[in-house]
């Protein structure tokens, strides 16, 4: 018989040795006590690097100018803009802590120089370890 947790997890773990090769660091951040004040980074959690992989998306274009998902003759159906600007996956079994949406993630090259900074928008729970967290550039730091 076939134990499909077991399964599940050498396969996740398959995948992040053949992908992840990109190093990143997550930068948990909280909020401050006023509304409109920028984000803070988060003293009660730790930050970690992590391994992972990244995949950007198509470049968005001005809704209504040749978007595919704007293409639409039913002006009663919304139009579906992407939500994030980027994909970064990672296997999260050896985490200290799950991310957050609103941390930070920043995307570090081989000699520690910074690639990019993202801003989580959101991470789709779908029962796996293997997450796929939606990001979008940022420029500040917490």
């Amino acid at each position: 018989m076939i134990d499909w947790n077991e399964a599940l997890a050498a396969t996740e773990s398959t995948v992040a040795e053949v992908f992840d090769r990109e190093s990143f660091r997550v930068v948990p951040t909280a909020r401050r006590v006023g509304v409109n004040e920028t984000r803070m980074a988060d003293p009660d959690r730790v930050g970690f690097p992590f391994l992972g992989s990244i995949d950007f998306g198509p470049t968005v274009l001005t809704p209504g100018f040749s978007h595919p998902s704007t293409l639409t003759s039913n002006r009663d159906r919304s139009r579906e803009m992407p939500s994030h600007e980027a994909v970064i996956t990672a296997l999260s079994t050896d985490w200290p802590e799950p991310v957050k949406v609103e941390d930070q993630i920043v995307w570090e090259g081989p000699a520690g120089e910074v690639k990019g900074r993202f801003l989580v928008a959101a991470i789709p729970v779908d029962g796996g370890k293997r997450l796929a967290i939606f990001v979008n550039r940022t420029k500040g730091k917490p």
